[in-house]
């Protein structure tokens, strides 16, 4: 039976409309393929290494250069497992650390006046081993250090005395080395990188603390706690 006159009035307009609809798509260049869709691109998150510690705010002297030494004699590393070590003892066997430093360690780790912090660890040389790094608050300057172990020994493949209250980071494989500049607020960033003897410092014009880049490979390496939160072993 033939529809009403209505319905087939209806059922024409929305034929016209959908040839009209195939008609705008043909026209001009049509639908086009612009490929997968772009990945955004990851940016690594600073990991301080000391959270809690607060800088000072006055400087009272520029820093002094940094530095790699020789392994450590006496020092036996477990398995190569720098998280095994005593970071006190390490220092105290090391004929490099300043002769106020030894001193200083008397009191450590559980003495009131010890001044070194607790040991944070970071794969900072990209071998998939995490790095053991040291600080030491002396009077009037902070001094880092990091050893890495090859095999049973530790080696020292950075020494840094800088200013009171310099603290430190890692941006994925690096280590950002910051101080107080002198005035309120104000700091200054070094960026490290191992060049496959020693974390040597990025010239200015590539240094990502400076401001020269923002991103970072995924591969970030987050410092672990040094409370005992985690597993000490390494993955």
């Amino acid at each position: 039976m033939p529809l009403p006159t209505t319905g087939r009035r209806a059922r024409g307009a929305a034929c016209a409309l959908a040839v009209l609809a195939l008609a705008g798509c043909s026209a001009g260049e049509g639908v086009r393929d612009d490929g997968p869709a772009p990945t955004p691109s990851t940016s690594v998150t600073p990991s301080p290494l000391w959270p809690d510690h607060t800088a000072a705010v006055a400087p009272s002297r520029p820093g002094q250069g940094f530095h790699a030494r020789g392994p450590v004699p006496g020092v036996v590393v477990p398995g190569g497992d720098l998280t095994r070590i005593d970071g006190v003892r390490l220092l105290a066997a090391d004929p490099g650390t300043d002769r106020a430093v030894q001193s200083g360690l008397k009191e450590c780790p559980d003495g009131p006046s010890c001044r070194l912090r607790p040991p944070a660890y970071a794969d900072l040389t990209g071998d998939g081993e995490r790095e053991l790094v040291l600080a030491y608050d002396d009077l009037g300057r902070t001094i880092l250090w990091v050893y890495t172990a090859v095999g049973e020994r530790a080696h020292a493949v950075l020494e840094y005395a800088g200013r009171p209250g310099m603290s430190a980071e890692t941006l994925g494989s690096d280590l950002v080395v910051t101080e107080p500049a002198g005035g309120r607020d104000r700091q200054s960033a070094t960026t490290l990188r191992w060049n496959g003897a020693e974390l040597a410092p990025l010239p200015a014009a590539a240094d990502p603390a400076k401001g020269a880049a923002k991103t970072r490979p995924s591969q970030d390496s987050l410092i672990e706690p040094a409370d005992g939160t985690q597993e000490p072993g390494r993955g």
